[in-house]
């Protein structure tokens, strides 16, 4: 028998207290204060993933903490929109923002929940998203500007 994936439908407020509390660890300089922090909004087994590499657990994803601190000095990982939501998945727009409070970068993230209101897993995203391929069947995409036709 195949069994199919359950997860519970969740409210949006329901991601907001471990996603602030995820978004404080990132702002932590402290490494003992931060794993304070990543206990109480991460699962132990959570997982960041990257291009290049997937951090899991608490000393993995401290450590990518700390090397955003590196690479990103005076800079904080802020929320940029609300969680759009489906079942225990969210999608958010967050940034990262300087001293002075302006975006030097930004992009969208998934995040997961657990089923015991932690994160398990966040995916994120930093590049816009790329134009159709040229090769692309035209009636598989949104039309051209120059076919749609003009509101008169």
């Amino acid at each position: 028998m195949n069994e199919s994936p359950t997860s519970t439908a969740m409210e949006p407020s329901a991601f907001l207290e471990p996603l602030a509390v995820y978004l404080e660890a990132f702002a932590e300089h402290d490494a003992a204060r931060r794993g304070e922090l990543l206990t109480r909004c991460l699962t132990a087994d959570a997982e960041i993933w990257g291009p290049k590499r997937v951090f899991a657990g608490y000393a993995a994803i401290s450590e990518k903490i700390a090397g955003f601190h590196k690479n990103w000095p005076e800079c904080r990982l802020v929320l940029a929109s609300g969680v759009n939501t489906f079942g225990n998945v969210a999608r958010f727009a967050k940034a990262i923002v300087n001293e002075e409070g302006s975006v030097v970068a930004s992009g969208q993230s998934v995040l997961e929940l657990a089923p015991d209101g932690r994160i398990s897993r966040v995916i994120p995203f930093w590049e816009a998203l790329p134009p159709i391929p040229l090769l692309w069947p035209q009636h598989l995409a949104v039309p051209s500007s120059r076919e749609t036709p003009n509101a008169a």
